[in-house]
């Protein structure tokens, strides 16, 4: 079951079509929810990688951050079928004519 959080990443992840920076990401983020940090993205994607929803990929160092290399994050064929599956579940939840549970 995905969280809420988990599927706005992996939806942001969709609409770049490829590969996408934490930066990248947070940009896309940040537009359509109302707080977001850097540190909850990047621990969303590190427990989505060991998931398999997502894949990292280190690119080149590069001489404007000192040498250091940016990470690049790709939704997996798993990650898509989580995310069809979530918002199937919330479709159906959401039909006419569903029993609530007795609380």
């Amino acid at each position: 079951m995905l969280g809420r959080f988990e599927e706005a990443i992996l939806l942001a992840l969709i609409n770049v079509k490829g590969e996408a920076t934490i930066a990248e990401i947070y940009e896309t983020l940040a537009g359509k929810l109302r707080r977001v940090s850097f540190g909850a993205i990047y621990t969303t994607l590190d427990r989505m990688t060991e998931k398999q929803f997502v894949v990292r990929r280190k690119g080149e160092p590069l001489p404007t951050r000192g040498g250091k290399a940016r990470y690049y994050y790709k939704i997996t064929s798993c990650g898509r079928l989580a995310v069809i599956e979530a918002q199937s579940s919330m479709t159906a939840l959401s039909r006419p004519g569903i029993a609530e549970p007795a609380l």
